[in-house]
């Protein structure tokens, strides 16, 4: 553990153990490390791998994880920005991508995710979101198909640059999780109670930007009943242009992860790309061949 984070924890706690080490080789994913005091109280030790991812987790704790509501997320218990080190508390539960539910759990699960996204997703409500300025869509297109040409077939490229050769309609800003995936969903069982961890990519985007689109197209494109739950608990369908900029961005997400995921040899980024091509695949063949 690197000497910064144990002055850290040295505000936090007195004496501690280190339960479990997940330290990154690289300088593109965080290191963390997760950790127990005395009394049984834990947890998690962060560095990250960026001044940015840094920034917007801190932001996160201190302005947007209270509207999920009381027990909903971490807490935020010290952070160094100069060390782009945080130390956050450990929540109940497990990752849901470590458990395997009986159907009616699993739909509650979707449900409460819904209604947490929901709440996230109007935590900035009134409040006009910082301007960022966008690159250009075509230019950041083509740089995408090429540099995930080497990695997926003739055939994905053309039905994905179809898919995204016209830019995503301007759609309202929210606050986004950018990375809403069931494994940042921590499930207690006892308690039948979701709670979401891991807020270094929250920002100002549109909801189907990141969240919406990477759910639809990884998990709920075939488990209608999952996305009935979801949706039931986010309180509103989407509408016809947010369904539409849902599948834009989702070709580009898939373009960007695939391309990545080979380069930094994140198998479980490759195989999340590959779904999602395949689900955009199978939606593409309805709409133009109709079966």
């Amino acid at each position: 553990m690197p000497a910064a984070l144990r002055d850290l924890l040295a505000t936090v706690t007195g004496t501690y153990t280190v339960v479990a080490e997940h330290a990154r080789p690289d300088d593109m994913r965080p290191s963390v490390w997760e950790i127990e005091g005395p009394d049984g109280k834990r947890w998690f030790a962060k560095q990250h791998a960026g001044e940015r991812l840094h920034q917007r987790e801190v932001d996160a704790y201190r302005q947007w994880t209270r509207a999920l509501g009381t027990d909903r997320a971490p807490f935020l218990a010290a952070s160094n920005s100069k060390e782009r080190t945080v130390v956050v508390t450990a929540v109940p539960g497990s990752s849901l991508d470590k458990l395997r539910l009986p159907a009616e759990q699993e739909r509650e699960v979707y449900r409460q995710a819904g209604l947490l996204l929901a709440r996230q997703h109007t935590a900035d409500a009134g409040q006009p979101p910082p301007t960022v300025a966008e690159p250009d869509w075509d230019d950041k297109l083509a740089q995408l198909l090429d540099g995930a040409a080497r990695y997926v077939t003739g055939d994905e490229i053309a039905m994905l640059r179809s898919l995204a050769k016209q830019a995503p309609a301007d759609l309202p800003k929210v606050v986004a999780h950018g990375d809403y995936m069931p494994r940042n969903w921590m499930w207690d069982e006892s308690e039948q109670r979701l709670r979401i961890i891991d807020f270094e990519r929250t920002q100002h985007e549109p909801a189907v930007r990141r969240d919406l689109s990477r759910l639809h197209y990884r998990v709920l494109h075939h488990r209608p009943d999952l996305a009935a739950a979801f949706y039931s608990g986010y309180g509103r369908p989407l509408s016809r242009e947010e369904e539409q900029a849902r599948t834009t961005y989702a070709a580009v997400d898939a373009l960007d992860s695939v391309r990545w995921g080979a380069t930094h040899h994140d198998i479980d980024l490759i195989d999340e790309a590959h779904t999602m091509i395949a689900n955009l695949r199978a939606e593409y063949t309805l709409r133009t061949v109709g079966w």
